[in-house]
This record gives structure tokens, sequence and C-alpha cells, in this order.
């Protein structure tokens, strides 16, 4: 399997603030990459420089054999390869869970009205929504919501997802049914990159776990090796934080 992401001495700085300081990082194509750190490690600006939400302030990053970084890349094009499901429920609150799902699909994809709602109702059922597509995010669960979420990226069949944190602020009971969804996204081969704390996901369903300390990569490994055997001082104490 070949690279999919290709990020090469990526660094963000926010004036003299340096958030990113130089990270390198191969993903290969149906690998799910975790990372893992402390906040304000640099995890969520990673991500939201692989998909262009921030630019990079030096470094490049392609994706699927675009390179995404250089001047004048058409981001709307980006955008369609890369799917990402954020932290916050970023649902519009007076669209069904239907429409929030084709809106994107008639927009940028262009569909027609019947094929949109025809892609986004498959889309809805695989993440277990098939009787709630009229319901409005307000007449949704958290969990539900986000599971919306992760529809609407899926449809738009991107090469790779990006999940920031997409249990946070989830009530307990509702953090299983996002992670069952990702998994089974996993399971289907997509290329994900998944900034969390759900460690049990990590070593269940990471090929691989980055940990990011500082703006930096300090180590990475199969989940056995960082979760249950790390190297690093600090990534034992970070784990030992979360016991």
């Amino acid at each position: 399997m070949g690279d999919i992401v290709v990020i090469d001495a990526l660094r963000k700085s926010f004036g003299h603030h340096e958030i990113l300081k130089g990270i390198n990082l191969r993903v290969k194509s149906g690998e799910a990459v975790v990372m893992i750190g402390g906040s304000g490690s640099g995890k969520s600006t990673c991500l939201r420089c692989i998909n262009r939400l921030e630019s990079p302030t030096s470094g490049t990053v392609n994706v699927a054999g675009m390179e995404i970084t250089m001047k004048g890349v058409d981001l709307n094009l980006v955008r369609q390869n890369i799917g990402m499901v954020f932290q916050g429920i970023n649902l519009y609150p007076h669209m069904t869970a239907l429409e929030n799902v084709t809106l994107a699909l008639r927009k940028v994809k262009k569909m027609s009205k019947v094929e949109a709602d025809e892609c986004g109702q498959m889309h809805l059922a695989q993440v277990g929504l098939s009787e709630r597509m009229q319901h409005y995010p307000n007449q949704l669960s958290g969990g539900q919501q986000q599971r919306v979420g992760i529809a609407r990226a899926l449809a738009l069949e991107p090469k790779v997802m990006l999940f920031d944190e997409p249990t946070s602020g989830l009530d307990p009971e509702l953090v299983g049914e996002v992670l069952s969804v990702m998994s089974k996204t996993k399971v289907a081969g997509m290329t994900m990159i998944v900034v969390t704390h759900e460690m049990q996901f990590a070593r269940e369903m990471g090929d691989r776990v980055v940990f990011m300390d500082k703006g930096e990569i300090l180590d990475q490994g199969t989940p056995e090796e960082i979760l249950m055997k790390p190297r690093h001082k600090r990534i034992q104490d970070f784990l030992s934080r979360l016991q």
C-alpha cells in the first residue's frame, strides 16, 4: 500500500508562538493513525493543516497525490478528498439530518436532489439513523448528531477521514455509539487520522499511534509499543494520568 498522506517539515506559527515544529508523517492507504498527546501539543492544528483550515507556515502536505500546500491550489477540490469530523457538532440547526448530509452532495458534487437524497439515506442508514432522517439536530442526542456529521463526511466519498476529538463533550453512554461507527468506517478500509483521548479505541482500532508533545512527534509505533510499553517517561506520565 502506498502513502496517501505525506507530511514533510510541517511548521505552523501563530504570531511568535510556534505550534508545529517540523512534523514529518506518512500515512498509508487504509491505515488508521491515532494521534494522542497533552492539550496544546499541536494535534488539532496538525489536522487543520492537513485539510487547509489552517495554512502551514512552511513545509508541505500531500494528500492522494495532490500537494495541498502549494499556492493557488483548489481548496474545494482538496476538501472533497478529505472528510473531517470535529469535536463540536457542526450541523445546520434549521435542516433535517438528511438535509445536512445532502447539502454538500448537491452543492459540491452537483448531484440532483433525487440522487443526493438516495446517497444521503444510504449513508445515514450505515450509521444507524434510518429512523431519524427527518429529525432536526435539536431532536437528536449528541451521539446521533455526531453520527450525522460522520455520514455527511462519508457521503462525499473522501480518500481520507480526519477526526478531531469526535467524542469530546458527549455523555459517556453516547461515546460508544460514535466509536462503533468509526470502527466500522475503519473496517470498510477508510484511511483515518484520529485525534482522541479514547485509549481503548486507539488500542483496538489504531494501526499506529503517534504521540505528540510540544509541537513535535515524540514517538510513534504500534498501539502495543506506544500504549503498553512506552519508551518515554513523558508518554508514561501522560498515560498514567488517563487511568
